[in-house]
């Protein structure tokens, strides 16, 4: 919490410091030597595509982590959902295949979905890291009553 504090109000007398600089009223010399680098700061251009599909990417890590985790929990107990339960009632292998086939096969329309219009990007990262949170907490809630 101190080094917070500290960090945050250095960063703020360093803000202070270079926006004076580039008025051109006298500063410090070691506040005044980055401001005159600011000015040689290159940019590329970035397509907004290009951080979505960064985002959707790193999305896909809690969506499958958490699915195969829920599977895990749910190995060998009885299962509520009748298209993921075998015969006698539980959640075995089949169950866990057709699991982790329905997830690859949403990966792959969110793909071709993105891929066409690279806007839905972001709308399905936020629905992965919502998936990811929710089947996290069933499988917590698996691991809690076993």
């Amino acid at each position: 919490m101190l080094f917070r504090a500290v960090f945050l109000i250095s960063l703020g007398f360093l803000i202070q410091g270079i926006s004076r600089a580039e008025e051109g009223s006298a500063a410090a010399p070691f506040i005044a030597a980055p401001a005159a680098r600011l000015a040689d700061i290159k940019y590329r251009d970035v397509s907004p595509g290009d951080s979505f599909s960064r985002a959707w990417k790193l999305s896909l890590l809690p969506l499958v982590g958490s699915q195969a985790l829920d599977a895990a929990s749910s190995y060998g107990m009885r299962e509520l959902n009748p298209a993921l339960a075998n015969a006698n009632g539980r959640f075995g292998m089949k169950s866990a295949s057709i699991k982790i086939g329905a997830i690859g096969a949403l990966v792959v329309v969110e793909y071709l979905v993105i891929r066409r219009h690279p806007g839905a990007a972001n709308a399905f990262a936020k629905l992965n890291w919502a998936t990811g949170i929710v089947t996290t907490g069933f499988a917590a809630h698996n691991f809690a009553i076993r």
